[in-house]
C-alpha cells in the first residue's frame, strides 16, 4: 500500500479541524452560542461516540471480552486525568480565543507554537534529545508565531509597538490553548503506547468535556439560567446544532487515529499541520466572495507569511522526526 493510500484519513483529519474552526467562529459570533457550552457538549458527544465505536469495533475480536474493550479508565487513571485536564484547558482556550480574534489567527498563532512546546516540554520532562535541525524547525515556527501576532498591525506605528503590547486577550487564549495541547500530547503519548490510539482519544475527549461542563456549573452558575433560557427557546434547534457539530471532534479524532496508527506521528503530524493554511485560505476565500462574514486578520500579507513560516516550522521538525526513527529503525 503506498504512503497515499496510507495517509489519506490525515487529509481528512486536516480537513475537519479547518471545518471545525470556521463554524465554531461562526456558531459563537453570528448565533451566539456560548463557547464554554459548544466545547463542552461536541467533545463530550464526540468521544462518547468514539468510545462506542471502540466497543463496536473490539466485537470482532473473540479475543477481547465486551466488557474489557474498552480498559483505560481502570488501567491508566493517573495520566487519563492528567491529559484530559489539560485537553479541557486547551479546548476552552480553543474555542473562546477563535470567538474573540477569528479562526485563522487562532490557527497561525497555536499551531506553530504547540508544536515548538512539545518539544520543549519532551526535552525538560522526558529528556529527550534536541538536535540541530530541531532547533531549525523552531526557530522558523517561533518567527511564524511572532509574524502572525503582528498580522492584526494596520500601521508603521502599531508595528512600533513591542509583541506584548500588540497581544490582545484572544491571542493569549490561542497561546494558552497551545499550552494545554501540547501538555495533553505528553501524556497521550504514554497513553497511546499503552491502549488503542481510538479509545484513548474517546476517553479523553468524554472526560474533557465533563471537566468543561464542571467549569460551566462551577464558575457561570448564574449564567445557567440564561443558557437554560436558550436551550428552551430553541431547543430543538441547539440540540440539533450540538450534535452535528459534535461528529467533528468524532471524524477528527477518529481519522488522526487511524493516520496515527498507519503511518505513525511524525507523518500524521507533518500532514495535519496542514490545517494552518486550509483554514487561513478557506476564510479568505469566503470572505472575499461574501459567502460566511470571517474574522481575518487585518494584515493579510503578515497573516500568511506567518502560517507558511509556522507550517514551514513544523514540517522541518516532524519530518526529521520521521527520517531519523526510519534510520534507527534500519540500524
Amino acid at each position: 500500500m503506498s504512503l497515499i493510500q496510507k495517509s489519506w484519513p490525515v487529509f481528512i483529519y486536516a480537513i475537519t479541524i479547518s471545518a471545525e474552526s470556521i463554524l465554531i467562529e461562526f456558531l459563537t459570533t453570528s448565533l451566539r452560542l456560548s463557547p464554554l457550552l459548544l466545547s463542552a457538549a461536541s467533545i463530550t458527544i464526540g468521544g462518547f461516540m468514539l468510545l462506542l465505536a471502540k466497543v463496536f469495533l473490539g466485537k470482532g475480536d473473540e479475543s477481547i471480552p465486551l466488557r474489557k474493550s474498552v480498559v483505560i479508565f481502570s488501567q491508566s487513571t493517573k495520566n487519563l486525568i492528567f491529559a484530559s485536564l489539560a485537553l479541557a484547558i486547551g479546548v476552552f482556550a480553543w474555542y473562546d480565543s477563535i470567538g474573540r480574534v477569528g479562526a485563522s489567527k487562532e490557527v497561525i498563532l497555536a499551531g506553530p507554537l504547540e508544536a515548538v512546546l512539545i518539544l520543549v516540554f519532551a526535552r525538560i520532562i522526558l529528556k529527550e534529545a534536541l538536535d540541530k535541525v530541531h532547533v531549525l524547525g523552531c526557530i522558523v515556527a517561533i518567527l511564524g508565531f511572532f509574524i502572525a501576532v503582528l498580522s492584526n498591525a494596520t500601521s508603521i506605528d502599531t508595528l512600533q509597538k513591542s509583541t506584548v503590547a500588540i497581544l490582545s486577550y484572544g491571542d493569549i487564549e490561542a497561546i494558552v490553548s497551545a499550552i494545554g495541547f501540547a501538555v495533553a500530547v505528553l501524556f497521550l503519548t504514554k497513553l497511546v503506547s499503552v491502549h488503542a490510539p481510538i479509545e484513548v482519544a474517546g476517553a479523553t475527549l468524554f472526560l474533557a468535556g465533563l471537566v468543561i461542563f464542571g467549569f460551566l456549573i462551577l464558575f457561570y452558575f448564574d449564567k445557567i439560567e440564561s443558557i437554560s433560557e436558550l436551550m428552551t427557546s430553541k431547543v430543538a434547534l441547539t440540540l440539533e446544532i450540538l450534535i452535528l457539530f459534535s461528529l467533528l471532534p468524532f471524524i477528527g479524532a477518529l481519522s488522526y487515529a487511524v493516520g496515527l496508527s498507519k503511518i505513525g506521528a511524525a507523518l500524521t503530524g507533518t500532514i495535519g499541520a496542514s490545517s494552518i493554511l486550509i483554514t487561513l485560505a478557506a476564510q479568505i476565500f469566503l470572505r472575499e466572495f461574501g459567502i460566511m462574514r470571517s474574522h481575518v486578520p487585518e494584515n493579510i500579507i503578515f497573516a500568511i507569511l506567518g502560517g507558511v513560516l509556522g507550517f514551514m516550522g513544523i514540517v522541518i521538525v516532524h519530518t526529521h522526526n520521521y527520517y531519523f526513527s526510519a534510520t534507527r529503525k534500519k540500524l
